[in-house]
């Protein structure tokens, strides 16, 4: 007992360590303070926030474990976090939220951060699994529901309720390597591809409200004691100094091409290829978050309709491959959510029934049976979402200064062009 109490400290710290010198030089983009003593006031803040034993049990048992359902893509700051919380709330449904490796509440629950290279860089599509919960979880939950049925004085069960789970990593939907990781990640394990969402809102207001997050936590960085730029990974020039700076480095010929670099990384075939020789995918410290950097999303988060066509694309290749061995027809086609629909109650229901509704029918008929009765009871039933903010509660410490409202008239109409191909795309896809 001792000495397996000793080997899991060893491997529980040493991991720790390893995540922590990670997130300090590639998540917040500082360098490592010099003397232990600088250390301890971040290394104490990661040590409460990082959960190393229970990543290391999830690695151990992902073969045997489960891929999300439903996949909440991004946009940040676009209502993401509230439509999980209406995921999670769904009463008809066992809904079951992603592992997060950061015990935040603004985080845990709700998003996995697996694909944008926060596990060491570790994007290996047949790992994604660890971030989900064991395939005997969806099979109790199944189980117990069918018997409820079947036996009414069964109804006390807690968990008599089809199971549903889901991945609402914000970042992946501008990534230009995780469409790929992803179909991956579904292609081997022989699944259909998941139900694709995409929160978005009006360009500029998304762009200043991304611009004051990543500032704030830049901030909660320096107040653990981060204070020195990691000017070997991103350069002197980053992190941008206001907001028309960020706008046009996002948008610089530098970051396009590094973008481009990036989406070159993995393909389909080479992450074939990688599969049948046990290949590890490690993404480049360059290419985390994203590319050059969180603070490249500034102008590049707009890019909806680029984005979410690179997503169809991917999808469309597997899909196609997919459906003929598997006779069957999936679209692969992005769920659109704008932010206003959001609080409107009608709107919102309808598209919860239309993502439920299509994350059963990615099931296969055998199993479709328990769910389709818990969906015409929800699709009965006069639920009043309301509206969840589990963000509500962060106190903003950045505000835009004057030179940052001052539009750059080039500015002005890229997120003016970028907002109305949205509104165009949105109603030719009927939303």
């Amino acid at each position: 007992m001792i000495v397996i109490n000793t080997s899991l400290n060893i491997a529980g710290y040493t991991l720790l360590f390893k995540l922590y010198k990670h997130s300090v030089r590639n998540i917040f983009n500082k360098e490592l303070p010099n003397t232990i003593e600088e250390r301890i006031p971040s290394f104490c803040a990661h040590m409460a926030l990082l959960r190393p034993l229970e990543i290391i049990f999830r690695y151990f048992t992902c073969r045997w474990r489960v891929l999300p359902d439903i996949l909440v893509l991004g946009e940040v700051r676009c209502g993401t976090t509230s439509f999980c919380q209406h995921l999670s709330n769904l009463n008809y449904f066992a809904v079951h939220p992603p592992f997060c490796l950061w015990a935040h509440p603004e985080l845990d629950k709700k998003e996995s951060f697996y694909f944008v290279g926060h596990y060491l860089g570790d994007v290996t599509p047949k790992y994604y699994r660890m971030c989900f919960p064991l395939k005997i979880t969806k099979w109790w939950c199944n189980v117990s529901h069918r018997l409820m049925n079947r036996m009414p004085w069964l109804k006390t069960m807690n968990s008599s309720k089809p199971f549903l789970t889901f991945d609402g990593c914000a970042q992946y939907l501008t990534s230009p390597t995780a469409p790929y990781l992803i179909a991956e990640a579904y292609r081997e394990a022989g699944e259909p591809p998941p139900v694709l969402i995409a929160c978005v809102r009006d360009a500029k207001e998304q762009a200043l409200s991304w611009w004051t997050y990543e500032n704030n936590a830049i901030a909660w960085g320096e107040a653990m004691g981060l204070f020195h730029t990691n000017t070997k990974l991103r350069g002197d020039t980053y992190p941008p100094k206001s907001f028309n700076d960020a706008v046009k480095f996002g948008r610089s010929s530098e970051v396009s091409n590094i973008y481009c670099l990036a989406e070159r990384l993995y393909n389909l075939e080479c992450l074939g290829n990688a599969h049948k020789m046990n290949q590890r995918c490690i993404l480049p410290d360059w290419a985390m978050s994203w590319p050059g950097g969180q603070l490249t999303g500034i102008g590049r988060n707009s890019e909806y309709i680029e984005n979410i066509s690179r997503y169809e694309r991917v999808m469309s290749q597997f899909i196609q491959s997919y459906c003929i061995e598997k006779e069957l027809k999936l679209s692969g086609k992005m769920n659109l959510l704008p932010l206003a629909n959001l609080s409107k109650n009608s709107l919102l229901l309808e598209f919860l029934i239309k993502v439920i509704d299509q994350a059963i029918h990615r099931k296969e008929d055998t199993k479709k049976e328990c769910y389709l009765k818990a969906f015409e009871m929800f699709k009965c039933s006069q639920v009043r979402l309301g509206n969840l903010h589990r963000n509500s509660n962060r106190v903003s410490t950045v505000t835009i200064s004057r030179e940052d409202n001052d539009d750059d008239p080039r500015e002005y109409s890229y997120f003016h062009d970028k907002t109305e191909q949205l509104r165009q795309f949105c109603i030719k896809r009927g939303v």
